[in-house]
């Protein structure tokens, strides 16, 4: 379903995008070291196709300066390219680790409040206050 760029959805959709990403990124290279195209196709693949991102480098940059991943090393691809593969530091395991705690944690909040929400006001009804 096309995403309209007036639709008021879209500025939430992009900003738990880019809350995720940092968390979703470490979780991937705490599996494995990887490249950056090996990463973006494993959001991609593994959030059946709701996550895609144009360029991780920005993000890249910024994990790096905290010191969360580092440039590990460079290997050939298949395609004869080297590729720069990125490595998770202790740092950035324990950093992972208090994002899932937060993003539990809040998850679990909103997750009580739709739940509770439905058992209150009945769907077809619509939203609150739109009696």
């Amino acid at each position: 379903m096309p995403v309209l760029k007036n639709d008021p959805g879209r500025g939430m959709e992009d900003n738990l995008k880019r809350a995720v990403t940092e968390m979703l990124v470490l979780t991937l290279l705490s599996r494995e070291d990887m490249h950056a195209q090996q990463i973006m196709q494993s959001l991609e693949e593994e959030s059946g196709n709701t996550l895609s991102l144009a360029s991780l480098y920005m993000l890249f940059y910024r994990l790096i300066e905290n010191g969360y991943i580092l440039e590990a090393y460079k290997k050939a691809a298949p395609d004869g390219r080297r590729r720069q593969y990125y490595q998770i530091t202790v740092d950035g395991i324990r950093y992972l680790a208090d994002l899932l705690c937060v993003y539990h944690r809040i998850t679990n909040g909103v997750a009580l409040l739709l739940g509770e929400n439905r058992q209150t006001n009945k769907t077809e009804s619509g939203p609150p206050g739109a009696e």
